[in-house]
């Protein structure tokens, strides 16, 4: 299938995109087994990321926005969390229709050991060099830019695609 769209010029990009979402697919397959271990989701892991980078703990609306998801879902993402221990609900200090999502010791510990989990068994067999890595993150930042679904693209900028990467004629 792949080399039908392959060995048509202006048929690249449905290969190309074709491509990128079996990768996507498999990826997270992967990433999903991997997290399995430490009684993790993919979408768990990203909320417990999300709170750690915004000082462990944010309004459910605000972790639903960065996390691209629906209120439904992420009162859903939440209640499964906090039974696990990872996360507790308080109330918002000032605004009484809001609630927080606080990182609980136990999420912040289950977080670092899957970190550490995936550093040690799934992004060191991804056979790239550093700067193929550099490089596919480059692509893939430039396909989101275009697309808009990047809020604040800055800090990217190490990783564009320019005159000094592989794809330099």
């Amino acid at each position: 299938m792949y080399n039908t769209y392959m060995n048509d010029k202006p048929g690249r990009a449905p290969a190309g995109l074709f491509s990128l979402l079996h990768t996507a697919g498999a990826a997270q397959a992967h990433v999903e087994s991997k997290l399995a271990a430490v009684d993790l989701s993919l979408a768990k892991l990203a909320a417990l990321s999300v709170l750690r980078d915004a000082g462990e703990s944010l309004p459910l609306s605000q972790l639903g926005r960065q996390l691209q998801i629906h209120q439904t879902s992420i009162t859903s993402l939440v209640d499964r969390l906090e039974k696990q221990g990872l996360i507790k609900r308080t109330p918002h200090p000032t605004d009484r229709r809001s609630t927080i999502a606080q990182m609980t010791p136990s999420g912040r510990d289950l977080l670092r050991e899957a970190i550490k989990l995936l550093n040690s068994e799934l992004y060191r067999d991804l056979g790239l060099t550093g700067n193929e890595a550099r490089l596919l993150i480059g692509l893939l930042m430039k396909m989101r830019s275009s697309w808009n679904d990047i809020e604040n693209p800055a800090g990217w900028e190490p990783f564009e695609v320019g005159q000094d990467s592989l794809l330099a004629d």
